[in-house]
C-alpha cells in the first residue's frame, strides 16, 4: 500500500465497512453512540468552566455560582472514564471476526503495519461520526433546555464555537487509541491470525499509586484551609490511578487466594478462570470500585447536610441529587461495560464450556461458577474503593468525634458495596442464556 497511503486506507476502510457482517454494524453503532456521549459529557465539562459570573438561583447553584463550576465540570469529566471503559468493551466486540478479515488483508498483500493502520483508520471514522452526533446533540439540548427554562442571556451560556474542535480531537484521538490497544496483542499472518502467548500476570508494583495515594490523601485532611486543596487533590489522582491500575492485580490475588481455600469444584473453576485472564475483568470491575469509592465520599457530605438540617433547602436538595444521579449514572454506564465484557468473554471461551459441558459438568454447575467468579473478582476490588475513600475521609470524621456520623458513613460505604456487587452479579446471572448457548455441542467445532 504505497503513494496515497491515507487516501487507500480509508477507501479500504470504506470498501470493509458496506461488507460487514451483523455483528460488525453491531459493534459500529455502539461505538459511535459510545464516542456521541464522550463528546457530550466533555461539552459540557468545558462549557462550564467558559462561563463567567454568578447567577442568583436556588435550583442549579452548581453551575451558576462560579466557585462550583470547576468541580462540577471535573465530575462531568470523570464520567467520561466509564464511558472509555465502555468505548473499549465495544471496539472487543466480535474481535474474532475482525481477525479473520486481517488474515484476508494479508493475503492480499497488505503489511502488518498496513492493517494496524487500517484498524486505527476505522476507528477514527467511527469516533468522528459519533463525536459529531456527540456535538449536534449537546448544542440541540442545550438550546432545547434553555428554551424551555426562559433563559434570557443565552450567549451567556452557549458554548463557545472554538473549544469544539477541540474536544473532537480529543474524542477521535481516543477512539484511535482504543482501536489500538484491542488489537495490539495479535500477530497476523498470511495463513492466520493468532493470538500472542498468554501475557504475564499484572505486576504487583501497578497498586503502587494506591499505596502512595492514601497516606497524603490522609495527611492533606490534617493541613490548613489554605494548604489542602492541592495535597488532597494529588492524593486523589493517585488513589483513582491505584484503582485504575491495580485491580487486574487485586483480582489475580484474590483469585488466588480463593482457589487455595475453594471447597467446591464450581469455586475452583471460577478461581482458575480469572487467575488465567484477570486483566479481561479488572478493566470494567475498576470502574465499578470508583463508583463506589466516590459514592462512599458522597456519604460524608450527605450526612452534613442532614445534619444541618438542610433538607429542605433546594440548593443542597439539587445538588445532592445530580451527585447521586450521576454516581447512577456512571454505575449503569458500567453495568453496561460488565454485560459486553461477559457477552465477549462467553464468545470467546464457548468452546472451553463446550467441553467441560460435554464432559458431564451439569448445566447449573456453570452458571453457579461464573456467578462466584463475578463475586471473586468484584468484592476485593470494590471493598478496596470504599475503603480507600473512607481513609481519605478519616480526618474529617475524627476532627469531631460523632459515632452517629462514623456509623453513618460507614454504613452507606457497606451500602455501595454492596449495590455495586450486586450489579455486576445481577449482570452474571441475566447473561444465563448466553451462557447456555455457550456451552452447546454445536461449539466443539472447529472452524
Amino acid at each position: 500500500m504505497s503513494g496515497g497511503r491515507t487516501r487507500v486506507l480509508f477507501a479500504v476502510a470504506a470498501m470493509l465497512a458496506r461488507g460487514t457482517s451483523r455483528a460488525e454494524r453491531r459493534r459500529r453503532r455502539l461505538l459511535v453512540a459510545g464516542a456521541a456521549l464522550a463528546t457530550f459529557l466533555l461539552l459540557g465539562a468545558v462549557n462550564l468552566l467558559l462561563i463567567r459570573g454568578t447567577t442568583q438561583t436556588r435550583w442549579a447553584g452548581l453551575v451558576a455560582e462560579e466557585g462550583l463550576r470547576p468541580g462540577t465540570a471535573l465530575a462531568l469529566a470523570l464520567l467520561v472514564v466509564p464511558v472509555l471503559a465502555l468505548l473499549h468493551q465495544f471496539g472487543r466486540v466480535a474481535q474474532a471476526t475482525q481477525e479473520r478479515r486481517l488474515a484476508a488483508l494479508r493475503l492480499a498483500g497488505a503489511t502488518p503495519r498496513d492493517v494496524r493502520l487500517l484498524g486505527v483508520v476505522e476507528a477514527v471514522r467511527v469516533g468522528t461520526v459519533g463525536a459529531l452526533i456527540g456535538t449536534v446533540g449537546y448544542v440541540a439540548g442545550q438550546q432545547a433546555a434553555m428554551a424551555a427554562l426562559g433563559v434570557r442571556d443565552t450567549a451567556r451560556y452557549a458554548i463557545s464555537p472554538w473549544p469544539v474542535p477541540l474536544v473532537l480531537l480529543v474524542v477521535v484521538a481516543a477512539a484511535a487509541l482504543v482501536g489500538l490497544r484491542v488489537s495490539r496483542h495479535v500477530v497476523v499472518s498470511p495463513l492466520s491470525v493468532a493470538r500472542r502467548a498468554s501475557r504475564p500476570a499484572p505486576s504487583r508494583y501497578s497498586v503502587l499509586p494506591l499505596a502512595l495515594g492514601l497516606p497524603v490523601l490522609v495527611a492533606a485532611g490534617f493541613l490548613g484551609d489554605g494548604w489542602r486543596m492541592w495535597p488532597f487533590a494529588l492524593g486523589a489522582v493517585l488513589v483513582i490511578a491505584g484503582i485504575a491500575a491495580g485491580a487486574a492485580r487485586v483480582i489475580l490475588e484474590s483469585a488466588r487466594l480463593a482457589g487455595r481455600w475453594a471447597r467446591t469444584p464450581e469455586t475452583l473453576l471460577a478461581a482458575r478462570a480469572l487467575e488465567a485472564d484477570p486483566r479481561a475483568g479488572g478493566r470494567t470491575m475498576a470502574v465499578v470500585a470508583l463508583v463506589a469509592a466516590f459514592g462512599t465520599a458522597t456519604g460524608v457530605i450527605t450526612w452534613d447536610v442532614v445534619r444541618a438540617n438542610s433538607d429542605t433547602d433546594q440548593f443542597w436538595v439539587v445538588s445532592l441529587g445530580l451527585t447521586y444521579g450521576a454516581l447512577l449514572f456512571a454505575l449503569l454506564v458500567a453495568v453496561t461495560a460488565l454485560v459486553v465484557h461477559r457477552a465477549e468473554g462467553l464468545l470467546e471461551g464457548g468452546r472451553s464450556l463446550a467441553a467441560l459441558a460435554a464432559a458431564g459438568a451439569p448445566a447449573a454447575s456453570l452458571r453457579r461458577s461464573a456467578l462466584r467468579q463475578t463475586l471473586i473478582a468484584a468484592t476485593p476490588i470494590c471493598g478496596i474503593g470504599a475503603l480507600a475513600a473512607l481513609l481519605g475521609m478519616a480526618p474529617f470524621l475524627f476532627a469531631t468525634p460523632d459515632l452517629p456520623m462514623i456509623a453513618w458513613t460507614v454504613g452507606h460505604a457497606l451500602l455501595m458495596v454492596a449495590l455495586a456487587v450486586s450489579a455486576a452479579a445481577a449482570v452474571t446471572l441475566l447473561s444465563n442464556r448466553l451462557l447456555t448457548r455457550a456451552a452447546a455441542p454445536a461449539n466443539l467445532r472447529a472452524e
